[in-house]
């Protein structure tokens, strides 16, 4: 009733006693190779001596121009009387789904998104709908490649058989990507014939794939499947599965790899 009061004494003129809203940024809250959970942040200034509830929130996000997700989150906020209340939007979003509809990326660390909505107050007056339009820049982590290579014998002995398989690592990102502490197991036509370890694996620059060489050890009883297919021309089987931390735009992240080829062994 104090807001009705109020407002009738403007003459018509209810401006200023409708709340402000004011985009503030956008917060990374977590953030890894599958998902991206962010917070759009509001200020919305009430400037009545009362508390109004916020009504309803509807809102539209695209990416370049995509629209990617859509909904209706009030979140249940109540403007504080005569002061500023912050909302946040939560939004969870899969990677796989924004690059699916999303293409051109390589080379970018950011998308640019549009946040289009409206917040609804319900005053003494009637429903109160502000319109929101914003801009600016959406955090877009890809999942790096691995694909294996050749596979070289590399030395061997009576009892020991040295091996290299180059990968090549592929960064669909502007900036480098920094490949640390990688702990890898290898497959030999599905059968694990070794594992190893590297502290410092490669640093690949933006948009760009770099080959580096895996050395692992392997039981010559273990490598006679090997050593026969590389005897024989034939491919081998080869199956890498790895943990390995990469240094992205938006902090160091675990990755997990698990890949498989059928690859040439050379001497």
């Amino acid at each position: 009733m104090i807001l009705a009061l109020l407002l009738g004494c403007t003459d018509g003129d209810f401006s200023a006693f409708v709340p402000q809203v004011k985009f503030q940024r956008l917060d990374l809250t977590a953030i890894d190779f599958e998902h991206i959970d962010v917070d759009f942040v509001f200020d919305v200034e009430n400037p009545n001596p009362i508390e109004i509830p916020l009504s309803r929130f509807t809102y539209a996000l695209g990416l370049e121009g995509i629209e990617i997700l859509a909904g209706d989150d009030p979140n249940g906020l109540q403007l504080k009387a005569e002061g500023t209340s912050e909302l946040a939007l939560p939004v969870g979003l899969y990677f796989a789904n924004i690059f699916d509809a999303v293409e051109a990326t390589r080379g970018l660390d950011y998308l640019g998104f549009g946040l289009a909505g409206s917040f609804g107050f319900d005053t003494d007056l009637g429903p109160v709908d502000i319109a929101v339009a914003e801009e600016g820049s959406f955090p877009a982590l890809r999942t790096p490649k691995f694909d294996l290579g050749q596979l070289r014998i590399e030395s061997a002995d009576a009892s020991d058989v040295e091996f290299g398989l180059d990968v090549d690592l592929d960064n669909d990102h502007g900036s480098a990507l920094n490949f640390t502490n990688l702990d890898f197991e290898m497959s030999f036509a599905g059968a694990r014939v070794g594992d190893g370890a590297m502290e410092e694996v490669a640093e690949v620059p933006g948009a760009t794939s770099k080959t580096v060489t895996i050395p692992f050890g392997v039981d010559y009883v273990d490598a006679i499947n090997a050593l026969t297919a590389a005897a024989s021309g034939e491919k081998l089987q080869v199956d890498l599965a790895a943990n390995v931390d990469v240094d992205t735009p938006f902090g160091l992240l675990p990755l997990t790899v698990d890949e498989r080829g059928n690859i040439d062994v050379a001497d």
